[in-house]
């Protein structure tokens, strides 16, 4: 058997390549750890099934994947701020729809899957040989192992199914230098559901961290059933609704709906764990940080109004709910305008800002940064105040690039707004008063052509894409939510990879789709609960307003819960909506059918010959 830490080294850095391409391994040895020495006991042998764990929170929630789910969507864009981002281009053709089998996140995307599947298979592989009895590991633990490890791979392929369709299955079945020939949709299908029903019996019921167990393993089920029939693979809603029911009923372990909208995303904040996530990714600052949207969404001033350590790319933001005057988009599709979205008395859609401990324990409220950024107070407790009828100067976070050493104030639009000539003729006291007005109102009006006139290549944009952004364009989405440093708090939040509340939403597509609109509502309310307060949840249940759950409206509604949770593209594919117009694009030519999955990427052609490019319309 080959050295185990080398054979981890080239999982980590030839993945993909590995198992789609005939590649030699035979490398002398890093070391002399290999497998016969390294597995000595039961704490060794987990230490193994958790070290393949460990690629999945980066490759699935800050690379490719989390990428092409979301940008290729409705709710964010990566746009171009003057001399930053426009990257060839790139985020245009993925926004627009008008991507390619050379870029870079599809290769990425598919790459990334097969590392964390060549990871787990390098350690079944090892299994197979290994003495279990001898290392104090009974039958039953060795099950569960080998189940948590399976689960971990078709977690993997389920990526790969959902974004390429037609790949090769490798297993630890497959040698190590053996080309894979490649699968159909169907068999991966199979493969998948096979898997995860024989994993599920041998994994432990209870919770536990980060990690594989019988209610998350069942969720993977939902998603594979829930999405089967965009995939062209049949109606399998009966199937998904019985997993649901039997998720929520405790069938497959004890959850519950969190009765705080912030609790799912504060686990590991102050030793919190909520009830909700059947499987979260749990970090912990200083050693497995949280990074998820921090890097690609926050602005280069982050570090201010947030209390952390360094800046952002000040890349990714929410795409704009509002036009150069103000106005708020009404596209024909009904899709777009994220924000916006959100009924005025959700919760939610409060601005974010930092406070001492509430009567929950939360320190934080609200998803979004809009308007005025702050300065954190890093010599004192740490806490930070949004009062837009208390602003002072002395505390602003001010902006580095086009609004040099005036507020940073973001707003809900794209555009230039900084070269209107008035804007550009201002003295900084001037600017400064400007930004306070449009952070008062929420948004710039401008009409001048200088502005208003630019993305000719675009001219339904009017001045507003991809390109002509600034830097404080697009409100920003702190969901996931990084608190300050000296609360120690900092980088510490968990990443919920299934929640219950997707399971909700499930049943309640389930049985939306079967006619039983009434019982629909009532699921989608027993979550949508927590996000109003009781004098106004009358006027926005929808058992109550029954006629308002229209397809659109689910469409919306799985946005609204799901922003920025690494699903939007999946979703929209899966109610026929993914080829529609939206801010910046207009609808894809054939109603999108050759964009509802991506095209092999040419890299992978090229190192396997027995790969065929499958994807219609390539």
């Amino acid at each position: 058997m080959k050295n185990y830490i080398k054979k981890y080294a080239m999982a980590t850095l030839m993945g993909a390549v590995i198992l789609p391409s005939c590649t030699n391994l035979d490398e002398e040895l890093f070391s002399q750890l290999a497998k016969d020495n390294y597995y000595v006991d039961k704490q060794s042998v987990e230490s193994a099934v958790l070290r393949a764990h460990e690629h999945g929170d980066n490759v699935t929630w800050r690379g490719s994947i989390m990428l092409l789910q979301e940008l290729t969507a409705d709710q964010f864009v990566w746009t171009q701020k003057g001399r930053h981002g426009y990257d060839d281009g790139q985020w245009d053709r993925l926004h627009r729809h008008t991507w390619n089998y050379i870029q870079g996140d599809i290769n990425g995307a598919w790459q990334g899957a097969y590392q964390g599947i060549s990871q787990a298979n390098v350690v079944l592989r090892d299994f197979e040989s290994v003495d279990f009895g001898a290392l104090g590991v009974t039958p039953e633990e060795e099950k569960s192992f080998k189940a948590e490890l399976r689960v971990l791979r078709a977690w993997y392929y389920t990526f790969l199914l959902d974004q390429f369709r037609n790949v090769p299955i490798a297993t630890h079945e497959t040698g190590e230098s053996e080309l894979v020939p490649q699968g159909t949709a169907e068999e991966l299908f199979s493969f998948l559901e096979n898997e995860l029903k024989t994993a599920i019996p041998d994994l432990p019921k209870e919770k536990r961290m980060s990690r594989w167990t019988q209610g998350p393993a069942a969720g993977l089920l939902v998603r594979l059933y829930l999405n089967a029939e965009s995939y062209g693979l049949g109606d399998h809603f009966a199937e998904c609704k019985k997993v649901c029911e039997d998720i929520i009923s405790g069938v497959y372990g004890s959850y519950e709906l969190d009765s705080d909208y912030r609790g799912p995303f504060s686990s590991g904040i102050d030793g919190y764990e909520s009830p909700e996530n059947l499987f979260e990714f749990k970090h912990q600052y200083g050693q497995l940080q949280q990074y998820t949207w921090w890097d690609h969404a926050s602005h280069y001033q982050v570090s201010k109004y947030i209390g952390g350590d360094g800046g952002g790319w000040n890349a990714i933001h929410m795409q704009p709910s509002r036009d150069l005057q103000g106005n708020i988009y009404q596209f024909e599709s009904g899709l777009g305008t994220p924000f916006e979205n959100y009924a005025a008395t959700d919760i939610r859609r409060t601005p974010f800002h930092i406070h001492p401990a509430d009567a929950k324990g939360f320190r934080y409220s609200g998803y979004f940064f809009k308007g005025l950024m702050k300065s954190v107070n890093s010599s004192g407790d740490g806490y930070i105040d949004y009062d837009m009828n208390n602003l002072n100067n002395s505390t602003n976070v001010n902006g580095q690039e086009e609004w040099l050493a005036s507020p940073l104030v973001f707003v809900d639009q794209v555009g230039r707004f900084s070269e209107e000539p008035k804007v550009v003729a201002m003295t900084q006291e001037e600017r400064a008063k400007l930004l306070m007005e449009v952070n008062e109102r929420g948004y710039f009006i401008t009409t001048d052509a200088t502005v208003t006139g630019k993305g000719e290549d675009h001219p339904e944009d009017k001045g507003s894409n991809v390109f002509l952004a600034e830097e404080n364009s697009g409100l920003r989405t702190n969901k996931f939510p990084y608190l300050p440093k000296v609360t120690g708090q900092y980088r510490s939040q968990c990443t919920p990879e299934i929640r219950l509340a997707e399971i909700y939403y499930s049943l309640a597509e389930c049985e939306y789709r079967a006619g039983n609109k009434q019982k629909a509502a009532e699921l989608l309310d027993k979550v949508r609960v927590r996000y109003f307060a009781p004098e106004h949840w009358s006027e926005q249940s929808y058992a109550l307003h029954l006629d308002r759950l229209t397809d659109l409206e689910m469409v919306k509604e799985w946005g609204r819960e799901f922003i920025g949770e690494r699903r939007r593209r999946t979703d929209l594919v899966r109610w026929n909506m993914f080829g529609k117009a939206w801010w910046a694009k207009q609808e894809d030519p054939q109603d999108g059918v050759e964009r509802n999955y991506f095209p092999i990427p040419q890299r992978q052609l090229n190192a396997n010959p027995m790969l065929t490019q499958t994807t219609p319309g390539w």
